[in-house]
Parts: structure tokens; C-alpha cells; sequence
């Protein structure tokens, strides 16, 4: 009897610790999803917001836009095309000590050259990291923003799958966005609207990857953007960019179809 007792103490005992195990373990899980993988203690519930400039860099608009990021201590990443870096490269190092990251967007933006097949795509696009890194003085980080998007209408269906399949077979994110401020539609659009279309998306994202301009035409871009900021201080998003993106947050893009868009 005492030893049947015994036995019965000692698994009582041991079922007791296995509760406590598996609640230590549940718990730590459970903080460990509201903290990025680097430690950074960047929590699930923040409002994040990526400013993504397309097109650039221009003689009049870029560094305008660099004036109005630089006052309100807001780091941005520009998606740039190689031979605008080429004809602008000053531009270029200027937004790279102020701590803009610099992207690759093609060498060339001729959709009817780059789109032509996968080895078309892959030529323009190392001549355009090349061309960066011989302005900056750094290896370019592996994320692109392809011409139109990833899902394009201008590309051959199986070419534009072709070519993202070996970006990600290379180790090279393609990044869209969830934003997009419309700057696009037409040569100027007016401030107000693209004002207004940034704010009400980024009221229903609170993770927001933004589609802006900074090529010649895109004046109003600039106009809206002091504004734009403004409102995503006041509505507590915190400015990132991919120079320094974590590992929460790349997944999290994937998850919101931002990167790597099947």
C-alpha cells in the first residue's frame, strides 16, 4: 500500500511539473512573437510605414524630397534607375549620407529591353547594382523594385514568372507595395489626392510599404510629402527601410504579398 501511495505521489509530481513546463513554454512563445527575431523588442502591435521613391534620381525633385526627409529625421529608400545614377551620381552619395538606402530599379526602365527575356532582365539589373556600387562605394543590398510591379501587364507572363523565380533562386527579394500614392497616373497629380491616398490607406495598414516618384515630372510629389509625413508622426508609424529590415518584418511582408508576390 505505502509503495502504491509512493508511485502515485511520484507521478503527480511529475505531471505537476510538466504543466509548469509546458505554461513556461507557452509563455515564453507568446512573447517571443511580440519581439523581432534581432532582438530589436520591435512589437507586433506598431505601426510601421517603409516611404519607397521610384524612378530617381532627378535633377529637381530628389533632393528636394532629401530636404523635407532630413528635417523631419526620416529615413526613406529609393528604388533608383542605373543611368539617372550615372548622369546624377552627387545626387546619389548626398542621399546616401544622409542614410537613404539605394535600391536597384533597372538601368535602363525600357520595359521593352528589360522585359524582353530573363537574360535581358538579369544583364540591366547587375549594370545597375554595378553602377550603384560604384557610387556609393558599397555592395547594393539584394531587394529590386521590378519596373511596373512583379505582376506587370507589360512582361510575357512566363518571362516576368521566370524572372522572379531566379530572383529568389539568387537570394534577391523583388519588393511591390500595399500603399501606393498614385503619383503615377499621370505626369502631376494634384497634392491633395495623393496626399489623401497615402492617408486613408496607411489609416487601414499598419504596416505600409509606400509607392512614391521622384522623377522629373513628379513635383507634386514633393509637395505632398511634407504633409504625408506629418500625418504618419501624428499617427505613431515608425519610418524603417530595408537597409536595416529584420526578419519580422521581411516575413511580414511576404505574408502582406509586399515581397516576393507569388
Amino acid at each position: 500500500m505505502d509503495d502504491f501511495r509512493r508511485i502515485n505521489k511520484e507521478k503527480i509530481i511529475y505531471i505537476l511539473l510538466l504543466a509548469v513546463i509546458i505554461s513556461l513554454f507557452t509563455s515564453f512563445k507568446a512573447m517571443a512573437k511580440n519581439y523581432d527575431f534581432q532582438g530589436q523588442g520591435t512589437k507586433n502591435n506598431e505601426k510601421i510605414v517603409f516611404l519607397t521613391f521610384d524612378d530617381g534620381p532627378s535633377e529637381n525633385n530628389t533632393l528636394r524630397i532629401l530636404n523635407i526627409l532630413n528635417k523631419h529625421n526620416v529615413k526613406a529608400s529609393f528604388f533608383v534607375v542605373g543611368n539617372k545614377v550615372d548622369s546624377y551620381p552627387n545626387i546619389v552619395r548626398k542621399l546616401k549620407n544622409s542614410g537613404m538606402c539605394i535600391l536597384s530599379h533597372s538601368y535602363s526602365h525600357n520595359y521593352k529591353t528589360i522585359y524582353k527575356d530573363v537574360d535581358s532582365f538579369f544583364h540591366d539589373l547587375n549594370k545597375c547594382n554595378a553602377t550603384i556600387e560604384k557610387v556609393t562605394g558599397e555592395k547594393t543590398k539584394s531587394y529590386v523594385r521590378l519596373p511596373g510591379g512583379s505582376d506587370n501587364l507589360v512582361c510575357n507572363g512566363k518571362v516576368l514568372a521566370d524572372i522572379r523565380n531566379k530572383l529568389i533562386s539568387n537570394g534577391i527579394d523583388y519588393v511591390d507595395w500595399n500603399v501606393c500614392s498614385g503619383d503615377a497616373m499621370s505626369r502631376t497629380v494634384d497634392a491633395r489626392i495623393l496626399k489623401k491616398n497615402v492617408m486613408n490607406q496607411c489609416s487601414m495598414n499598419d504596416f505600409a510599404v509606400v509607392l512614391m516618384h521622384d522623377g522629373y515630372y513628379k513635383t507634386t510629389t514633393v509637395d505632398a510629402l511634407n504633409d504625408t509625413i506629418e500625418y504618419l508622426k501624428e499617427n505613431n508609424f515608425k519610418f524603417r527601410t530595408f537597409d536595416d529590415l529584420t526578419i519580422e518584418e521581411r516575413e511580414k511582408m511576404i505574408q502582406l504579398r509586399v515581397v516576393n508576390r507569388k
